[in-house]
């Protein structure tokens, strides 16, 4: 688990106490990839630790396409987007992200809090939008880096504040694994029971298939 740290009050307009990052340092070349375990971990830790450098660790949702659900890093609602920082073969990193209502109507404040806090951590931060329309709305957009591949992205704008997280990349085969048995089960849970049929007559010879669709593409006998 990550351990707290006290981050100086003038980096972060306030004195609290934000944990230190799990792996500050990226892999040496040749080390061992993570496990999807140890990502989905080091996930959960980079989420929490960019809401505990906002000040406030209520109020954190989901966003629009995980229908407002509560921040809840053990249901695992991730993407597994490619990412290229380990060398030629194909590799992935664990990726989604948290939202909150605004904390303030102007998102100058929470934007500088966390560009100091993930440059305290080691992290590149470039604020690639920072634009207000004069009548009152404003929007600022920054990127944060690290070496091995574990990005956070904020949008902070007059309503909202919204921190992407994705952990560093692996090639490790329990990535694929996982994420086949999930696409499994979702399947399993999405496809309909078949509907009661009748007995079949005396001239209508059973089918030797384990399952198949009827006229409807619905699929039955598995």
């Amino acid at each position: 688990m990550a351990v707290a740290t006290a981050v100086a009050a003038s980096m972060l307009g306030g004195c609290i106490s934000v944990p230190a990052l799990r792996d500050p340092l990226p892999n040496t070349p040749g080390a061992p990839q993570k496990t999807i375990t140890e990502l989905l971990e080091q996930w959960a830790d980079l989420t929490n630790a960019a809401i505990a450098a906002t000040g406030d660790t209520e109020g954190w949702f989901r966003g629009p396409l995980q229908n407002g659900k509560p921040w809840d890093p053990a249901a695992e609602e991730v993407s597994l987007p490619p990412c290229g920082t380990v060398g030629s073969k194909a590799a992935h990193q664990v990726s989604n992200g948290v939202t909150h209502e605004a904390f303030e109507s102007d998102p100058h404040p929470i934007a500088d809090k966390l560009t100091a806090y993930w440059e305290s951590q080691g992290f590149t931060v470039v604020r690639t939008v920072d634009w207000a329309d004069g009548k009152g709305w404003m929007d600022i957009a920054i990127r944060a880096n690290r070496p091995d591949g574990v990005q956070y992205g904020l949008t902070a704008t007059t309503r909202i504040v919204a921190i992407d997280v994705s952990t560093e990349c692996s090639t490790d085969p329990s990535i694929d694994a996982w994420a086949e048995e999930k696409t499994n089960r979702r399947l399993r849970t999405e496809i309909p029971a078949p509907a009661p049929t009748a007995s079949p007559s005396a001239e209508t010879p059973k089918s030797d298939a384990g399952g198949g669709s009827n006229e409807d593409g619905e699929w039955f006998g598995f």
